[in-house]
Order: C-alpha cells, then sequence, then structure tokens
C-alpha cells in the first residue's frame, strides 16, 4: 500500500530530524525538505490522475479550458503555500508562516474571482 511507504518515509524522516536538531540543526532542515520532497514525489501519479479526472469533467461539462487552468493554478497554488508554512514553521517562525498562509488564501480569492463571474453568468443563461 502506497499510504504505508508515505508513512514510512514520513516517520524516518522525522526521526532524523529529531537526531540531527541536537547536533547539526541547519542539516535537520534541510532533511525535513528532502523527506517532504519525496512524499510528494510519491504522489505525482495521484495528483495527475485527479488532474486527467477533473479534466474530463470540465470537457463533459462544455467549461472554457481556461476554467480548467485557473482551477489547477488555484489548487497548485493551496498545496505550494501549506508544504511551504510548514517549512517555514518547522524552522522557528510561526507568525511569518501564517503570513504566508494568508498571502495564499488572498491570492486564491482573486484567482477565484474570475471563476464565480462565469458562474453567475451560466446561471443568468439558464434562467
Amino acid at each position: 500500500m502506497e499510504i504505508l511507504k508515505i508513512c514510512a518515509v514520513g516517520i524516518v524522516t522525522a526521526f532524523c530530524v529529531l537526531i540531527l536538531k541536537e547536533h547539526k540543526s541547519d542539516m535537520a532542515l534541510i532533511v525535513a525538505i528532502a523527506g517532504g520532497c519525496i512524499i510528494l514525489l510519491m504522489l505525482v501519479e495521484y495528483i495527475s490522475g485527479i488532474f486527467s479526472t477533473l479534466r474530463g469533467l470540465m470537457e463533459k461539462a462544455g467549461l472554457d479550458s481556461s476554467i480548467f487552468k485557473m482551477l489547477v493554478k488555484i489548487i497548485g497554488i493551496g498545496y505550494i503555500v501549506d508544504f511551504s508554512a510548514g517549512i517555514i514553521e518547522d524552522s522557528g517562525s510561526k507568525s511569518l508562516s501564517e503570513k504566508v498562509v494568508l498571502g495564499g488564501k488572498i491570492i486564491i480569492m482573486a484567482m477565484s474571482l474570475p471563476i464565480l463571474v462565469k458562474l453567475f453568468e451560466l446561471i443568468q443563461s439558464i434562467l
């Protein structure tokens, strides 16, 4: 099962980080980032499957491909912000981490507005 591999990498990485924090704290952060990247690489197949399914749904619904591109960007921003905020928080800057999350939320909201406009236009055309 893939989830067991992911959990194993996470546990081993966390254990290594705990050991390294005492002796080489700068290396501990690098190991944590590397472990996170390995986990993300393990998920590439699932992520591509999700996007394929979303693309198929958008085509069946007859929606413009620009909406799909915006949706992919919004999802990507969410994951990048979450991953980055976690790293920043692990390095000891919780307040900076919260600012990154706030920035991501604002950017996601701004990028979502064209989708909301198209949704309202679609609803108007139906009515």
